[in-house]
C-alpha cells in the first residue's frame, strides 16, 4: 500500500530562514572577545542544535570556562542580540516562502527548530512581511523539549502537534543532528544542502540544494515513491 503525504514539517535556519550568520553575530555579542572561533568553525561544528550546544562548543573550542549562571548571561545577551539582528537583516533561504505557503494550502504544517521561541517569534515577524504567521499548526523550539536535535522528541512532538503520525510526515532540515532527529522519529527527510553536503545528511531519504528546485507536487511524488 503505498504511503500517503499527510503533513509537512520544516526546520527553520538554514531551510526557511538565512539565519545562520545571524546566530553567530549574536554568539559573538554574547560571548564576548574571549570567543575567537570563525563563522566556519560555527557551521561546520556548532549547527544543528540547539545554542546551549553552539555556545558550549564554541566555549570549548575557545578555551573559556563557564557555569550554568554565565551560560544564562550569555543566552540573554545573545536573545536580545538576535531580535536586533534579525529585524534588521531577515532573509528567507531560496524558495522558502512560496513552498511553505503553497504546501500550507494543502496539509498541515509544522516547525521543528532548535532555537528558542523568541528566535522564531522575532524572525517570524519580520521574515517576509510576517507572511508566514499563522501558517503553522505546530511549532516546536528547544523551550518545548527536554532534550533537542539530535535526539527525535523535537520532530516527534511537532507530528504530534499536528495530529499526524511521524510515519506520515516529510521533514525538511539541513543539519546532520536534524536530519538524524526526523529519522529516529520515524519520519521521511528531505535534506538541504546548502550548508552541509550530502554526505553529511547521508540518512536523508533525498537531498537538494535549494528549495527552489522543488514543488508541492514533488514533495508528494517524492513521499509516495519511497515504500
Amino acid at each position: 500500500m503505498t504511503a500517503k503525504l499527510k503533513g509537512v514539517v520544516f526546520d527553520m535556519d538554514g531551510v526557511i530562514i538565512e539565519s545562520e550568520h545571524t546566530h553567530y553575530s549574536a554568539i559573538c555579542e554574547a560571548m564576548g572577545e574571549r570567543m575567537n572561533q570563525t563563522y566556519e568553525t560555527f557551521l561546520t561544528k556548532c549547527t544543528g542544535g540547539d545554542e546551549r550546544f553552539a555556545m558550549g562548543r564554541l566555549a570549548e573550542f575557545s578555551g573559556i570556562e563557564y557555569d550554568e549562571s554565565l551560560f544564562q548571561e550569555w543566552s540573554k545577551k545573545k536573545a536580545v542580540a538576535y531580535q536586533r539582528l534579525v529585524g534588521e537583516s531577515a532573509t528567507a533561504m531560496p524558495g522558502a516562502i512560496e513552498l511553505v505557503c503553497s504546501v500550507a494550502e494543502k496539509f498541515p504544517i509544522g516547525l521543528a527548530t532548535g532555537s528558542r521561541r523568541s528566535d522564531v517569534e522575532a524572525a517570524f515577524s519580520t521574515l517576509a512581511g510576517g507572511k508566514l504567521n499563522g501558517l503553522f499548526q505546530s511549532i516546536v523550539t528547544s523551550d518545548d523539549v527536554a532534550k533537542t536535535k539530535p535526539d527525535p522528541a523535537t520532530y516527534a512532538k511537532a507530528a504530534e502537534g499536528m495530529g499526524i503520525s511521524p510515519s506520515d510526515c516529510l521533514a525538511i532540515d539541513d543539519s546532520p543532528n536534524g536530519v538524524s532527529s526526523a529519522k529516529n522519529a520515524g519520519m521521511k527527510v528531505l535534506g538541504i544542502t546548502a550548508i552541509h553536503n550530502a554526505s553529511s545528511l547521508k540518512d536523508a531519504n533525498w537531498y537538494l540544494h535549494s528549495l527552489e528546485e522543488v514543488s508541492l507536487r514533488d514533495l508528494i511524488n517524492l513521499f509516495e515513491c519511497v515504500s
